[in-house]
């Protein structure tokens, strides 16, 4: 059985392995969804993301607060890369709805988290396009898990399985190719690449200490049991150079990754284990 919904600028598509009538839980679990993307979607304006930026500080609910202490660590270990306060850069590059340039204040040093008291310091604007719809399709699989242990939740190409699952990996030379194999137990993989979401010489992965997209990355997968972390790291270590990507994987329990880099190298971490198919 199958549920689809198109949110968050992608289409979302579980598929049930067991024939159970689910309808009453998806559509509480697609309502879920729905509340994150309007509150918290960049592309919405006038919404509680909006006010965190426009006010420089709230009182956080307990995901979001989770939410953004993640972000922060993932800062800490990328030495900086990884920075939720690229706002003025993803903005100023046409991937948003601001109709005026943005001041580029950026650091995520200026994001100050007490609690769940949130301060932006020096003009910041935070952004969660890089980790707040997995964290929402999380919830999604969380609920769904309750009632059901075999099946896949696929996002945008990237995939949250329960129970286990042979995953195709695109091409990153070329999108309508499949490359390799992974077999996924009860867990997710990610992926992030220069290829999506293109505008010229800019897409959505920034690095935030050159102020602009990051070229010398075709494709990064990640692997780890949580969605939101496989998402996370994969455009942390694809915005990052690739001596402190490997430094990260090491630090990060359960992170499997393979990073392609522009020149073709591939670098793969240690049980990061697919298969060619070619």
């Amino acid at each position: 059985m199958k549920y689809t919904k198109e949110c968050f600028w992608s289409r979302l598509e579980i598929t049930v392995f067991w024939e159970e009538n689910l309808d009453s839980v998806m559509a509480e679990s697609f309502s879920l969804l729905d509340d994150f993307e309007q509150n918290y979607s960049r592309f919405i304006s006038e919404n509680i993301l909006s006010e965190i930026n426009k006010d420089k500080s709230a009182k956080l609910p307990k995901e979001i607060q989770s939410l953004i202490s993640l972000c922060l660590k993932v800062s800490e270990l990328t030495d900086g890369y990884f920075d939720i306060t690229i706002l003025p850069l993803l903005e100023n590059a046409w991937y948003g709805i601001s109709e005026y340039e943005l001041q580029e204040s950026l650091g995520y040093k200026n994001i100050i988290l007490d609690w769940d008291n949130l301060t932006l310091k020096n003009n910041v604007n935070i952004e969660f396009g890089s980790c707040g719809k997995w964290y929402a399709v999380d919830l999604v699989y969380n609920k769904l898990s309750k009632y059901t242990d075999n099946f896949i939740v696929n996002f945008g190409w990237d995939m949250r399985v329960s129970w286990k699952k042979t995953i195709h990996l695109e091409d990153p030379m070329d999108t309508k190719k499949t490359i390799w194999t992974i077999e996924i137990v009860d867990g997710a993989i990610a992926s992030s690449a220069g290829n999506k979401r293109r505008i010229w010489a800019w897409h959505h992965l920034i690095n935030p200490k050159q102020k602009s997209s990051e070229n010398n990355i075709l494709s990064v997968y990640v692997t780890h049991r949580l969605w939101v972390f496989a998402d996370v790291f994969s455009t942390a270590l694809f915005v990052s150079p690739l001596e402190i990507s490997k430094e990260v994987i090491k630090k990060v329990s359960w992170l499997e990754a393979m990073i392609i880099l522009s020149d073709g190298t591939i670098y793969k971490s240690r049980w990061f284990d697919c298969q060619l198919t070619i």
